[in-house]
């Protein structure tokens, strides 16, 4: 067989498998994820409601949960779906829940009802392997009832979060809520957190790198210190991701210091500096303002125009980068059609686009929280391509467009797409964009600036205006000078 056919072919068979899983696990920064998708045929949207609620309330619990020596966050989510049939057609990648009514069709282990054994609700076997594979179950109409029938208001049973310990590998020897879904012993435990997180993750979900920045030494964790806490020698500085001590490279013509007072005596009175943990240097912070204060309210809103229309070509360029480039390569619009995207423009503002099945609904400037993937760029590229100058695919093939997904699986997905576009699409197998007129950019300031505020004017420190000399509105434009990751005290500054 061909090397490479084989290669595709385990790339589309891990693919299949994990989309195929009905309980995943999603390891990000140390914080670990685990989503539970359930299909239900014959519930209602209360039911479903309830089941997940309940689901995430329990296994979640009131202060959160967490796992392994280095304390890894962990949070239990419920994705669901409704579906016809669970028994002829469940859905792939879905636990499928068949709903009855317990008076009239009460689950069972037979079809008759003689000599069967009646059941609230019970899965047909229990999730195995660290994909979670597809066990279905039959649940009735009263599953999570109250403990007390007298009292609705009261205990109810929890059922759906026994359930859920089945969809995640736990079985009913595996004690407290595993064992019994009512009374003080109906919690999840530490130990249940962790089984759960090893049989759905593996062993190795929460390693050890993830103590570094806990504010602890961990020496049996080979740390020598932790950024938060210090422990090098006053000539090096502690490496934020490994708890290493390495010496500093500080270069005073960037604004980098190795000491605060040195960065400070250099740096002047009007400026501020911050400890750079990337670095392990002192930088040197300034705000200026530039510009004159503006006292004619028709220039301010003409200063504000030109800046909104500068900002509104450049969201244009991204969304005919994305919806016309992008999306046009061959085989790419499968993989980047329903994606949650942060678009990095290297030296200038971030934007966000959201699509589903190939269509742009939103984009906006910002990132979105929980991006599945990462476009990075700068922004001469990006002027190129709307020019017409450049094709998107030409770009990408060059090394100036960076695609790449966020977790497990779309890290794969997308480095099987970036493979096939490198090995069978040609470069002119996308023409270039239709070039757009650039918009004329404001004369004055030649700087990256923008308006932090507008604001009503304050009097000099005597109180009050000179007579006849009042301004009607005062504009402020700021540019900062700052870079990512800066500590003072307990206090994060991200510039």
């Amino acid at each position: 067989m061909n090397p490479r056919t084989l290669l595709f072919g385990l790339v589309l068979l891990s693919l299949f498998s994990l989309s195929w899983a009905s309980t995943t696990c999603e390891v990000k920064d140390c914080k670990i994820t685990i989503t539970i998708k359930i299909a239900f045929a014959g519930a209602d949207d209360a039911y479903i409601q309830r089941a997940k609620t309940e689901i995430e309330d329990v296994w979640n619990g009131p202060n959160g949960q967490s796992h392994g020596d280095c304390k890894c966050p962990v949070s239990f989510k419920v994705e669901t779906i409704k579906t016809a049939d669970c028994v002829n057609n469940p859905p792939a990648g879905y636990h499928c829940i068949t709903v009855t009514d317990f008076n009239n069709n009460p689950p069972r282990n037979q079809t008759n009802w003689t000599g069967a054994t009646f059941y609230i609700g019970y899965m047909f076997g229990i999730a195995s392997g660290n994909g979670g594979n597809s066990q279905s179950g039959w649940w009735s109409n009263i599953m999570s009832r109250p403990v007390n029938p007298n009292d609705p208001g009261g205990e109810h049973y929890k059922d759906f979060a026994h359930e859920g310990g089945h969809m995640m590998g736990l079985s009913d020897s595996d004690s407290n809520l595993m064992n019994t879904t009512s009374g003080a012993n109906a919690v999840v435990t530490q130990g249940l957190v962790d089984k759960a997180v090893e049989k759905v993750c593996g062993a190795n979900a929460c390693p050890d790198r993830c103590c570094c920045g806990n504010g602890v030494i961990d020496r049996n964790k080979n740390e020598q210190c932790d950024p938060m806490v210090g422990g090098c020698p006053s000539d090096e500085y502690c490496c934020p991701v490994c708890c290493q001590c390495y010496g500093r490279v500080c270069f005073p013509e960037n604004g980098e210091y190795a000491g605060q007072e040195n960065c400070q005596a250099s740096c002047g009175p009007n400026a501020k500096c911050y400890y750079n943990y990337q670095t392990g240097c002192w930088d040197c912070l300034v705000q200026i303002v530039v510009g004159e204060t503006i006292y004619d309210p028709s220039k301010v809103q003409q200063i504000v125009a030109e800046i909104h229309a500068a900002r509104d070509a450049e969201l244009d360029a991204i969304r005919n980068l994305y919806e016309n480039g992008l999306l046009a390569f061959p085989t790419m619009k499968d993989f980047l059609g329903s994606e949650r995207a942060n678009i990095i423009i290297e030296g200038k503002t971030s934007y966000y686009a959201l699509t589903d099945r190939g269509e742009m609904y939103e984009v906006a400037p910002g990132v979105v929280e929980d991006p599945t993937v990462v476009i990075t760029t700068d922004i001469g590229t990006l002027d190129e391509i709307d020019a017409g100058l450049l094709s998107p695919l030409a770009a990408y093939k060059e090394g100036r467009i960076k695609i790449e997904g966020i977790g497990f699986f779309n890290a794969l997905k997308f480095w099987f797409a970036g493979m096939m576009v490198d090995n069978f699409a040609p470069v002119d197998a996308v023409p270039n964009l239709e070039p757009r007129e650039a918009p004329e950019q404001p004369a004055e300031p030649a700087v990256d600036s923008e308006i932090d505020e507008i604001r009503e004017p304050v009097p000099p420190k005597g109180g009050e205006f000179p007579e006849g000399e009042i301004p009607e509105t005062v504009l402020i434009v700021e540019m900062e000078i700052a870079s990512e990751f800066y500590f003072e005290g307990t206090e994060v500054y991200n510039g």
